[in-house]
């Protein structure tokens, strides 16, 4: 009601899963909200954790992709998108972890997110060009912002003027993807 009162739209909604054994898989509202986001184009963001699966472990895989096809099935009723959402200390940890899962997934309205922030946190600074290639079928969204090329997070996500790392050759490595698609700014 308030997006629609003032004309905006709301580019995703970030939600947490879990596919540890025994673990919640997601909040009940889920389906609803997704109802609620029908049409509007809204990419459903997935930070995947699990407590029984080390970070980044594929043995978690089949947990994970049967939890992301079920709510890519309610995504895709709603005419909605899934987006896999690394983040460091969690089970999806990396973004080449997102496409592994996105892969074995196998749905058209999933697909990866590239956070600048997690992939500099995770130490994969020097991989980006290639992990950009590796997610380029995939790529649904990209995350970007100020930041040093190591550090805690007050380092890792700054405003987009400041910090060490080179911003917009980064971009300009998207354009050479010739990615499209929605880049948004990250805050902390």
């Amino acid at each position: 009601t308030a997006l629609d009162r003032e004309g905006l739209k709301m580019a995703t909604l970030y939600v947490g899963i879990r596919i540890g054994e025994g673990e919640q898989k997601f909040d009940p509202q889920l389906p609803k909200y997704i109802e609620e986001l029908k049409g509007r184009g809204t990419i459903i963001w997935l930070q995947i954790s699990s407590k029984s699966d080390p970070l980044s472990a594929p043995e978690g895989d089949p947990r994970a992709v049967a939890v992301v096809r079920e709510i890519a099935d309610l995504a895709q009723a709603a005419g909605l998108r899934v987006a896999l959402y690394p983040h460091a200390s969690a089970w999806l940890e990396r973004v080449q972890d997102a496409v592994r899962v996105v892969k074995k997934v196998d749905r058209a309205n999933v697909g990866v997110t590239f956070n600048l922030c997690h992939c500099l946190r995770v130490g994969d600074e020097s991989k980006i060009p290639e992990l950009l290639r590796e997610c380029r079928p995939h790529l649904f969204v990209v995350t970007i912002n100020g930041a040093d090329h190591d550090g805690g997070w007050d380092r890792l996500i700054q405003p987009l003027d400041r910090g060490g790392f080179d911003v917009a050759r980064f971009l300009q490595q998207l354009q050479g993807i010739n990615f499209t698609g929605p880049i948004g700014l990250q805050h902390y």
